[in-house]
C-alpha cells in the first residue's frame, strides 16, 4: 500500500510465519469466492465484484510480503480505498477524521475487505452513487471500554440518499459475521430516509496485538 502510512513494529517474520499468513490469506480468498457466488446477479456481476474484493485483499498481502513487520494505519486504509474507487472528483462531500490507529496484517485484510464493501455499496446504492450532493462522513476515536481495554469506535455516516435494507448480501456478511468472529467487533446499523449510519467498535487487542502477531 503506497498511500498507507506504515511503521515497522517487529523484526521480519520467519518463513514459517509468512507461510502461515499466506495460508490464512488464501483461505479468506476461497471463502470470498464461495460467498460472492451467492449474491451474484450474473457472471459479469460476479467477476466484477470478485475482482474488487481480491484487489482489496491483495494490496494488504503484497505490502506485508514486502515488509513482514509492518503495520497499517486506519486513516491511510480509508483514504486508499476511496482513491482506488476514484472518489476524489469533488462531486461528493467526503470527510474522514480520527487519530492514528495501528492495524496489524491479519486485521488489515478484514478491514480492507470491509472498507471496499462499504464504499462499493455506497457507490451502487447510496450517497456516493448520486450525481452530486452525496455526503460521507467517517469519524473514529479510541475509547476505554473497561475490562475489554481500549477500542476504536468508528462511525460511517451517509447522507443524501434514502437507505433501505432489501436483502442481506456479501457486505452484510462481512459486517455481521466476519468482523465479530475475526476481530471481536460489535456492529450497529441504522437505515433511514436521509441515509445510513453504521457504528463499529473494534478492540485494539485484535486490531493491533501487542505481541506483534498478525
Amino acid at each position: 500500500m503506497d498511500e498507507t502510512e506504515r511503521t515497522r513494529t517487529a523484526p521480519p517474520s520467519s518463513p514459517r510465519e509468512i507461510t502461515r499468513r499466506l495460508g490464512n490469506s488464501f483461505a479468506l480468498m476461497r471463502s470470498i469466492i464461495r460467498w460472492s457466488a451467492g449474491g451474484a446477479a450474473s457472471v459479469e456481476n460476479y467477476a466484477w465484484h470478485l475482482e474488487g474484493r481480491f484487489d482489496a485483499i491483495s494490496r494488504v498481502l503484497m505490502a506485508v510480503l514486502r515488509d513482514p513487520g509492518m503495520r497499517f494505519d486506519l486513516g491511510g486504509m480509508i483514504t486508499e480505498e476511496l482513491l482506488d474507487q476514484r472518489l476524489s472528483d469533488g462531486f461528493h462531500a467526503i470527510s474522514a477524521e480520527g487519530p492514528p490507529v495501528p492495524v496489524g496484517a491479519a486485521a488489515a485484510e478484514v478491514l480492507a475487505l470491509l472498507l471496499h464493501e462499504l464504499v462499493t455499496n455506497s457507490v451502487e446504492h447510496g450517497a456516493l452513487g448520486l450525481a452530486e450532493g452525496g455526503e460521507l462522513r467517517l469519524r473514529w476515536r479510541i475509547e476505554d471500554t473497561g475490562a475489554g481495554g481500549p477500542a476504536v469506535c468508528l462511525d460511517w455516516i451517509e447522507r443524501g440518499a434514502p437507505a433501505v435494507l432489501t436483502r442481506e448480501g456479501f457486505g452484510s456478511m462481512v459486517l455481521n459475521e466476519m468482523l465479530p468472529y475475526q476481530l471481536d467487533a460489535s456492529v450497529a446499523r441504522r437505515f433511514g430516509p436521509d441515509g445510513v449510519h453504521i457504528a463499529l467498535t473494534l478492540p485494539m487487542r485484535t486490531l493491533a496485538p501487542s505481541d506483534g502477531a498478525g
